[in-house]
């Protein structure tokens, strides 16, 4: 078993996401892999560990890439929720005070 540390414990959805990626060989699959804290877990003989090391850093890049997509994109919808909210407060204020 072989762990290769991370900066921070991966959250369910990173998780998901790592597990979706697929450029991988029939030995090297991200769901071959598992997640204690900080860290990536997988088993490998050493003959194969550095074709998992170098898969592992590039579905940690895409997964990356792929999570701070979708948190833009909901930041970018939260954004767009602003204006109709400061409406329906103004439009209840208006209504209280007539």
């Amino acid at each position: 078993m072989w762990r290769i540390s991370i900066s921070e414990r991966a959250t369910p959805e990173w998780i998901q996401c790592f597990g979706q990626q697929q450029d991988a060989t029939m030995l090297c699959k991200p769901t071959l892999v598992s997640f204690h804290r900080a860290g990536i877990l997988f088993t490998s003989d050493a003959a194969r560990l550095s074709t998992w090391v170098k898969y592992i850093d590039k579905w940690t890049r895409a997964t990356n890439v792929a999570v701070a997509a979708v948190h833009e994109k909901r930041r970018q919808e939260a954004l767009a929720q602003i204006p109709v909210w400061k409406s329906l407060v103004s439009e209840s204020a208006s209504e209280s005070q007539g």
